[in-house]
């Protein structure tokens, strides 16, 4: 089969999904850019929504920069990276809304924005175990916000702090 035939065809599919309600974000004829011989795609960590997008974004060009310049492709091995109700955000984009890389970096960067408030001594403070909260998540919830608050505390000081504000008995659970 020809390219040219392969290129019809596939529109020809894409035209079949956009009938039935399929509308991908991304370029129909990205679906045709093929990886180049011998091309091994890099091990990209996943986005759970919980990380910070800036870093996401960051680890992901990190990893691939040396790799693939390719728009289609990034776009693509990025796509991968995305899980859950991140990917069910990216499945819902209009039809081609994404044309470069860039764009789908500008909407994913908008739409996961990194809560950059401070984290201050009284905050850290304040942080109580919520109900139902396991006692591990509370103290990576807890030593995440730590290690974002310049409070100069030291560390027996923030461990009893974490300690104190456990609910009453969590230590059981």
């Amino acid at each position: 089969m020809s390219k040219l035939e392969q290129h019809l065809e596939a529109l020809s599919n894409q035209k079949g999904l956009q009938e039935a309600g399929v509308v991908w974000p991304y370029l129909a004829e990205w679906d045709l850019v093929p990886y180049l011989p011998k091309f091994k795609a890099p091990t990209l960590q996943a986005f759970d929504g919980k990380g910070p997008p800036n870093q996401h974004v960051y680890y992901f060009k990190s990893q691939t920069k040396n790799v693939v310049s390719n728009d289609a492709i990034l776009v693509c091995l990025f796509i991968g990276t995305l899980k859950g109700i991140d990917f069910e955000w990216f499945m819902k984009l209009p039809g081609s809304s994404i044309k470069y890389w860039g764009d789908l970096e500008k909407l994913f960067l908008t739409r996961f924005f990194e809560d950059d408030s401070k984290i201050t001594m009284p905050t850290l403070l304040v942080t109580r175990q919520q109900k139902g909260e396991l006692v591990k998540a509370f103290v990576e919830r807890f030593q995440n916000m730590a290690l974002r608050c310049p409070s100069g505390m030291t560390q027996a000081t923030l461990v009893e702090t974490c300690r104190h504000n456990l609910q009453t008995h969590s230590y059981l659970r």
